[in-house]
């Protein structure tokens, strides 16, 4: 009788640990990458920048995460547990908006999709042009949620952070004071600012991106460069680590330094080295 009675309590032990046990396994080890496209972007417009981390640097993607105008999330794909440098597709089915913080409560939306699926807790992100604003303005209001998974990397490419040309009423030739502010503001920008002290304080590390044609336009063709710039004096102080890196020539066209070899291989360094 003794014996039965200690293996029934053992049983019961191990009975009542197992559903822990699966739910933990189930959750991911490493920082999941997301990818972000810019305005009229589409579900392939960072393939380059994915494909290349997979051949180079043995990441996989594992998700495609399709948002609708309305916010709904339909992810698509196989997430295979085990895997070490897993790599998400993100695609806004509305990529037109101009709204910061409509994009923003998309991408707050995917990650509470991906948080309630697949328990993630870390992120990095790698933006091309608006998608910056969705990662940006997703930090300044919701940065402080530890309860949301937690930014750790941050590769912004050709980021319209200070406005962009032709968009902005009032925007003219634009630089950088010597003390890195901006000559001239953008309202997303005086928004930013008046919120930067949301973004979580030395938690994310950043690397910023950006295109000079040497054309004398100081700029990617789309961006001033001033604008892309500016993310260093708007979130400099705040991040863990912040460098800012240019690129010169033809492949630093706006649309191009998303296929630009150079940047491919300056995000995957500072990703996953």
């Amino acid at each position: 009788m003794r014996r039965l009675f200690w293996f029934g309590l053992i049983a019961i032990a191990v009975w009542g640990a197992w559903p822990a046990a699966k739910v933990q396994a189930a959750a991911p080890v490493a920082p999941v990458t997301l990818y972000l496209h810019g305005h009229h972007g589409g579900p392939h417009s960072m393939d380059y920048l994915m494909q290349t981390a997979a051949k180079n640097d043995h990441a996989r993607t594992v998700l495609t995460a399709t948002v609708s105008p309305t916010g709904r999330v339909r992810l698509s794909g196989h997430w295979r547990q085990g895997t070490q440098r897993p790599l998400i597709k993100v695609v806004f089915q509305d990529n037109r908006t101009m709204r910061y913080t409509r994009i923003s409560n998309w991408m707050h939306a995917v990650l509470v999709t991906l948080q309630t699926r697949y328990h993630i807790q870390q992120f990095n992100v790698v933006a091309h042009s608006l998608g910056n604003a969705a990662v940006l303005f997703y930090e300044l209001r919701f940065g402080q949620d530890r309860s949301l998974p937690q930014l750790a990397k941050y590769v912004a490419i050709a980021g319209n952070f200070d406005g962009i040309p032709g968009r902005h009423r009032g925007q003219h030739a634009n630089h950088l004071r010597p003390d890195g502010r901006p000559a001239w503001l953008a309202p997303a920008f005086r928004q930013a600012l008046a919120l930067r002290h949301h973004f979580p304080a030395h938690q994310v590390a950043i690397l910023n991106l950006y295109g000079n044609l040497d054309d004398g336009t100081h700029s990617d063709g789309k961006i001033l460069n001033a604008s892309s710039r500016s993310l260093g004096y708007l979130l400099g102080q705040k991040a863990r680590h912040y460098q800012a890196r240019v690129f010169n020539g033809a492949l630093a066209q706006h649309s191009l330094l998303r296929l630009n070899p150079r940047v491919a291989a300056a995000t995957n360094r500072f990703l996953w080295h």
